[in-house]
């Protein structure tokens, strides 16, 4: 017989409010300055940095995440393991990326984000895009990697199934990228997450992740 407690029902009714609420902005379609404007990267870091915040605060405020490593490493700096996790996770996301340009020209499906847009010159967004995809790393990797797979398996959720719905939340809210955005990104969850439950920690999934989108978004804009 199903477990229909009030703990795992209430657990649920957390996650999927937290998720509604960090991420409301893609959920409402809300517009968007154009794409890969100084704006626009601004926009992106402080979403983001607010996502962060809420993160913590909710998980500060719940028993079920008193004992989690993660928090802890916040307040920590990288250490060198750290760092040489996160060039693996980006190596390897980076060879995933070649695999997904070579998919997408075979099937004539491209990612909408990528289409030219007038822009500063990169050295003017440079400090910007470092600081939006460093925000980007964290916020995504804290939520869907660490915050909903912890809070779904309090809830009393499989450990797999709380992966899977973490990796298929993930890649629909990059629905704005179209299918092939939809599709990449649960290929990169999934690997994101197999890697989480190998002991990557926090740093090491954030900045790999953070320093993947950085080169991209710099081979996009060169």
């Amino acid at each position: 017989m199903a477990d229909l407690s009030l703990k795992r029902f209430s657990g649920y009714i957390i996650m999927l409010l937290a998720y509604i609420t960090a991420w409301a902005d893609i959920l409402l379609a809300i517009p968007e300055p154009l794409a890969f404007s100084a704006l626009w990267f601004i926009s992106v870091l402080l979403k983001n940095v607010i996502r962060i915040a809420f993160v913590l605060y909710i998980a500060s405020q719940l028993t079920l995440f008193a004992k989690s490593k993660w928090k802890e490493a916040l307040v920590q700096a990288p250490s060198r393991h750290d760092a040489r996790q996160a060039l693996v996770v980006m190596f390897i996301s980076l060879g995933c990326a070649g695999v997904g340009v070579l998919v997408s020209w075979l099937s004539g499906i491209a990612n909408p984000l990528f289409i030219a847009h007038n822009r500063l010159p990169l050295l003017v967004l440079f400090p910007l895009l470092l600081l939006s995809s460093l925000s980007v790393g964290y916020a995504e990797e804290l939520f869907f990697r660490f915050f909903m797979i912890d809070g779904l398996m309090e809830a009393g959720a499989p450990v797999n199934a709380a992966a899977v719905v973490s990796i298929l939340i993930f890649a629909l809210s990059h629905h704005a990228q179209g299918i092939f955005g939809i599709g990449f990104a649960a290929v990169l969850a999934a690997f994101y997450t197999s890697l989480r439950f190998k002991g990557f920690g926090l740093h090491s999934l954030a900045l790999g992740h953070a320093l993947y989108d950085g080169i991209i978004l710099l081979i996009v804009l060169a």
